[in-house]
């Protein structure tokens, strides 16, 4: 039995270091081999980087081929189709007419009578010229309450300041003699002298306008014009 347990031992022993053995040999070979193949590729590719091919020109050809078009011609036309027309309307036939009196005969040539020219209208008689139209009497105002507006109504501001002007006014008078409507057309220049002719002068009476008749007539558009005067303040001496 020692002797077998022995035995076993150096068999195992043995084998490790057969295998480890064949181990190294078996890279050894495969390090070789690897070198070798890196060797003869470096020597190919240095041999094959210095040699240079050099290829002969081919001289090549270009022919253009046209190619023709496809004339393709008209196919004739279909054959006309009959059609069935419906048969022609039936021809009437109008009976003769027999006239019992024969038409008139209507002469070719008739005499032409010849008719004096229409003498022209009579021209239009003139109008009658509007009958002028004559201004009625021009009114006047009532001296006294005119004095009365220059002297009472004077403003008391242009007294003050010392102040005069001509106020040009136009105005409408009325079949009663009365002024309104009152306008400044011309200006003193004075603010206060123009306002107070304008408020002053419907309070003083005029003699009323009259026309050719003697009656009594409104002076104002657009019958007549306005009515138009001057007011001039003076200062009291």
């Amino acid at each position: 039995m020692p002797g077998l347990g022995h035995w076993g031992v150096e068999s195992e022993r043995d084998m490790y270091y057969a295998t480890k053995r064949n181990n190294t040999q078996t890279r050894i070979i495969g390090v070789v081999g690897v070198v070798t193949a890196l060797g003869v590729s470096g020597y190919a590719l240095a041999n094959g980087l210095g040699i240079i091919e050099t290829n002969e020109r081919i001289e090549t050809e270009v022919v253009i081929i046209e190619e023709l078009e496809e004339v393709v011609e008209d196919e004739p036309p279909p054959p006309p189709v009959d059609v069935d027309l419906p048969p022609p309307p039936p021809q009437v036939i109008l009976p003769d007419f027999v006239f019992d009196t024969p038409p008139p005969q209507v002469n070719a040539i008739q005499q032409v009578v010849a008719t004096p020219n229409p003498s022209p209208p009579p021209p239009p008689a003139p109008k009658a010229a509007p009958a002028p139209v004559v201004p009625p009497v021009r009114p006047k105002p009532n001296q006294n309450r005119f004095n009365d507006l220059l002297s009472k109504d004077y403003p008391a501001s242009a007294l003050r300041k010392k102040q005069e002007g001509d106020v040009g006014l136009s105005m409408c008078i009325s079949a009663e003699g009365r002024a309104s409507d009152v306008k400044v057309i011309k200006s003193s220049g004075v603010e206060a002298l123009d306002e107070a002719a304008v408020k002053g002068i419907p309070r003083v009476p005029f003699a009323p306008p009259k026309d050719s008749a003697g009656k009594p007539v409104s002076w104002c558009p657009p019958a007549f014009p306005y009515y138009t005067m001057t007011l001039s303040w003076k200062l009291p001496e």
